[in-house]
């Protein structure tokens, strides 16, 4: 799988992440607000849109503004903000009644009133850029857990067809020749139609969309067309954002509620797969390993060098062998091949491209050195991806298994005393560290995570605490034996650390290949 190469670009994500839209011939309102329910309208359809804007700082003449509500601020608050800069249109939740500190009726505008102005920010984006996610083929991947895994072997097997791919997800935004920093992993549905029609117009194909619990929350795919849509897992993480993990199932079930998918997938080892499934049973496959699933992997060996098993489907059985490791991975390639044979890659095709699958960045990825011992840097960052990871990990390490880790700050404190547990009991020897604290307090993030820690498991021969992140790597590297295994998780792929609120630069592979060559000296 080849990494894209970065061009010139015509979509630039400013400061925050927002994107404004341009067209300079514009769009007659009317045909944009096609399937938009309104509550209330004041003012002319007959006129024409040249651009849409979330964020009023963006708004210019004749543009079309959505008052998006947000966690700590009312979008209806920069109405006027945006009709002082030439809007002549916006959508709100606001009842227009209230409005009238406006002077509505002596303004050149109109107004619409929905009931959820997100889920209008994706009609009208999708209207303005003709439905994009219906030109081509979109496979949206949820789930806690191996979204990203998914969607670059999925990428993997749809380029050795041939065809034309783009991935939108975690790690950046790529298609073609071009690509983008990840500020978020689903961007806003405004961003992500315009990003969608880039593609068809550059010829891609195939667009593989990680769909994360806060987009489908916040309505950013609301009424797309997915070819495809995968479930992946569901395990204990972001309830800072969702408050229990019923509301965190009811997102991930948003993707296949509020949009049409042609094929659903769904991992019935996970038991919100298997009650999904059963949901949405029309036109739907399972995938597992130990339930009778369409997909299934049995006879599985897991190895230091990738894993073995013979996949059973409805379209024939095969040998699959891979360099990816650890039984988690069987789990991603089970999704993948369902997704692939689905939208018609041949059983002999995936078995070609996943014994030739490159790396992920960030996901096991192996940090190469020649002092006798392994150190790969992951993503897991919640208690069931540091257990499978650790799992993976053990498979094929001959000494001990010595693990970096920490908890994010401002984030759900509920789960860190799970990961404290998850890695406490199956490492060798364990090193608590920061990872994005943010504005708490890092000691008190190790305290919550010591919470997790078995009375039996003492300080100093079991595990210890060091809160620079740097020096938590490079003790764990200079700890470390012939036939041992550094497992640093946590940030992946990711180049930063959140400091309060800086961020400054910090790479784990950056760190480690850093402390690798002290130590070599």
């Amino acid at each position: 799988m080849m990494k894209p190469t970065s061009s010139t670009n015509s979509i630039v994500f400013p400061e925050r992440g927002y994107l404004n839209v341009t067209d300079q011939n514009g769009q007659k309102l009317s045909r944009l607000i096609l399937g938009l329910p309104a509550v209330n309208i004041l003012g002319t359809m007959d006129r024409n849109v040249r651009e849409i804007v979330y964020d009023s700082r963006k708004s210019g003449t004749g543009c079309l503004f959505v008052a998006v509500p947000g966690g700590n601020w009312d979008g209806g608050t920069f109405i006027k903000d945006a009709i002082d800069k030439g809007a002549s249109v916006f959508i709100t939740e606001t009842s227009l009644d209230s409005l009238n500190g406006l002077d509505l009726g002596s303004r050149d505008v109109t107004a619409l009133c929905v009931e959820d102005a997100r889920k209008a920010l994706s009609t009208v984006s999708a209207n303005f850029y003709q439905r994009p996610s219906e030109r081509l083929a979109l496979t949206g991947i949820t789930g806690t857990n191996g979204k990203t895994t998914t969607a670059y072997i999925l990428e993997a097997l749809f380029r050795a067809q041939g065809a034309r791919t783009g991935v939108i997800g975690t790690i950046n935004y790529h298609f073609g020749d071009k690509e983008l920093s990840a500020p978020v992993t689903t961007p806003e549905s405004l961003d992500l139609n315009r990003m969608l029609d880039e593609m068809v117009k550059d010829e891609i194909r195939n667009c593989f969309l990680e769909v994360s619990s806060h987009a489908l929350h916040q309505s950013r795919v609301h009424d797309m067309r997915f070819k495809a849509g995968i479930f992946t897992n569901l395990s204990r993480d972001h309830l800072d954002f969702h408050g229990d993990m019923e509301n965190y199932k009811s997102a991930k079930k948003k993707l296949f509620l509020d949009n049409h998918v042609q094929w659903k997938i769904f991992n019935i080892d996970d038991p919100v797969g298997r009650e999904f499934s059963r949901e949405f049973n029309a036109d739907s496959f399972t995938t597992g390993i130990d339930n009778n699933a369409d997909f299934k992997a049995e006879d599985i060996a897991l190895t230091k060098a990738g894993c073995r098993f013979t996949l059973k489907t409805p379209f024939g059985a095969g040998e699959i062998h891979s360099n990816l490791l650890g039984r988690h991975n069987v789990h991603n390639l089970l999704s993948a091949a369902a997704g692939a044979l689905a939208q018609d890659i041949s059983l002999n095709k995936i078995q070609e491209v996943f014994r030739q699958i490159q790396p992920i960045p960030g996901r096991f990825e192996n940090i190469d050195n020649d002092q006798g011992f392994s150190v790969l840097v992951d993503y897991a960052h919640t208690d069931d991806a540091l257990s499978n990871a650790i799992s993976a990990a053990k498979t094929f390490t001959e000494g001990k298994l010595i693990v970096v880790f920490g908890c994010g700050g401002d984030r759900d404190k509920g789960k860190r005393k799970a990961m404290g547990q998850a890695v406490i009991n199956k490492a060798d020897f364990s090193i608590i560290t920061s990872d994005n604290p943010r504005t708490e307090d890092p000691e008190q993030i190790i305290e919550d995570i010591r919470q997790g820690i078995p009375s039996s498991a003492q300080e100093g021969d079991d595990y210890s605490a060091i809160i620079n992140r740097k020096e938590a790597i490079e003790h764990a590297i200079h700890l470390a034996e012939k036939n041992d295994l550094v497992l640093i998780a946590g940030k992946g792929h990711e180049d930063y650390q959140v400091l309060g609120t800086q961020t400054i630069h910090f790479d784990d592979r950056e760190v480690a290949r850093s402390a690798l060559k002290k130590r070599s000296h």
